[in-house]
């Protein structure tokens, strides 16, 4: 009997132990990318049709967040669950692998046109899923460099791809928000909010000065 009580005790100490190191050395809890985690307040799926467009694009700007910082601005989207046109129960960033920003800019033309900026990044949503990550602008070095119509590769981070036309000789200062789009490269389909749309959601212009 006792030998037994000691063969038990010395495997319940080495489960113990074994259990530790294990928890130790393992990563903190990941992410969990099950659409029902999500908040209900964010989502969808209950939705179709145009009950569904209205619901995220107002999702989209709602959430909406723009932050100076160093060196440049984070500008970050409210996140959401819906379903797709296959059926399928989804986060948003699972369905549209990317996001674009559309700027105008305020008070400057070349030629009766008026410069604009595009922002284009990686679709992430944050670790409790409701935002989209943050897409960051570097406006120091934007500004450190000649003005003219091109684009800007930056991977500090996440990627980021800048474009630019109609651009006067000076960097324009002020910029507005106009569109908001997510992109399905593989099925070439996109979620689009419209500059009357942002307006309508935002209920006020969404200003980013240089």
């Amino acid at each position: 009997m006792r030998k037994f009580y000691g063969v038990f005790v010395l495997f319940a100490l080495t489960f113990t132990a074994g259990y530790s190191v294990i928890s130790y050395t393992t990563d903190a809890v990941p992410v969990n990318r099950d659409p029902a985690a999500v908040k209900t307040g964010f989502d969808f799926s209950h939705l179709s049709g145009s009950k569904l467009q209205e619901a995220v694009k107002q999702r989209l700007l709602t959430g909406l967040e723009l932050k100076k910082g160093a060196g440049g601005a984070a500008i970050g989207l409210g996140h959401f669950v819906f379903i797709n046109n296959s059926g399928e129960k989804k986060l948003a960033c699972q369905e549209f692998g990317k996001i674009s920003l559309t700027f105008e800019a305020e008070g400057v033309s070349v030629g009766g046109d008026k410069p604009e900026m595009e922002l284009e990044g990686r679709c992430e949503y944050s670790q409790d899923m409701a935002k989209i990550s943050p897409l960051f602008l570097p406006i120091t070095k934007i500004l450190g460099e000649r003005p003219g119509d091109g684009e800007f590769q930056f991977n500090e981070g996440s990627a980021l791809t800048v474009r630019f036309t109609n651009l006067p000789e000076d960097w324009p200062r002020i910029w507005l928000l106009k569109s908001v789009k997510l992109i399905n490269q593989k099925d070439s389909e996109a979620l689009t909010v419209e500059s009357d749309e942002v307006a309508k959601y935002l209920g006020h212009p969404m200003v980013l000065n240089f």
